[in-house]
């Protein structure tokens, strides 16, 4: 399972008030249907109430560009996007096998070569980076947790074949030569074969 949050709506209906001491939602102005809560209770998702169109929220400890914050933020347009996104990232770690990086922050170059490569899905905002990254393309998954100092990588493909011929294209960028890593045989191996011509 790609993320263990706890699920709340539809077993349990809670509804965080702006006047309760321990908001789930810093910060704002009105009531939130709480939809699920991240495993740690870092953060939690929603929808505000008495909006017709209501897009879904994260609060709690988020990220932003500048850092952690305590307080709420649109993750995403809607509950619509909230349940695609989050089916599209179990998709991506859910393929094996699977490569993966703690690298550098994202840069603009690296942002803009997989824009040229991929096509992007809508990204997500708040957690658990500033900003969620997702592309796809010819079989690949590419996930960006961006954030302040580091970008989490996850690279999934529908088979080996094209796993290594997308960390052949994507190893030139950012610090991905050095930063990607692998907890699955053939992804080690693959990791191998690459940095052994480079």
């Amino acid at each position: 399972m790609a993320y263990t949050d706890q699920v709340v709506f539809p077993d349990k209906v809670l509804i965080d008030l702006p006047e309760a001491s321990s908001r789930r939602f810093p910060g704002w102005v009105g009531p939130v249907l709480v939809i699920s809560v991240e495993n740690q209770g870092v953060c939690a998702w929603g929808v505000p109430l008495g909006f017709e169109d209501p897009a879904m929220l994260v609060g709690g400890d988020i990220y932003t560009r500048t850092g952690w914050i305590r307080g709420t933020t649109e993750y995403c347009s809607d509950v619509a996007a909230f349940v695609a996104a989050r089916r599209w990232d179990a998709s991506c770690l859910s393929q094996g096998p699977l490569l993966q990086a703690q690298a550098a922050e994202l840069d603009g170059a690296t942002l803009s070569e997989l824009r040229r490569q991929y096509e992007q899905r809508p990204p997500t905002m708040g957690w658990p980076g500033h900003t969620v990254h997702r592309f796809e393309g010819r079989g690949v998954k590419i996930m960006l947790w961006d954030g302040p100092g580091q970008c989490d990588w996850w690279i999934s493909a529908a088979d080996v074949t094209t796993l290594q011929a997308t960390a052949t294209a994507v190893v030139p960028l950012s610090d991905l030569r050095t930063s990607l890593w692998s907890t699955d045989p053939e992804g080690v191996a693959l990791l191998g074969q690459i940095r052994g011509r480079g």
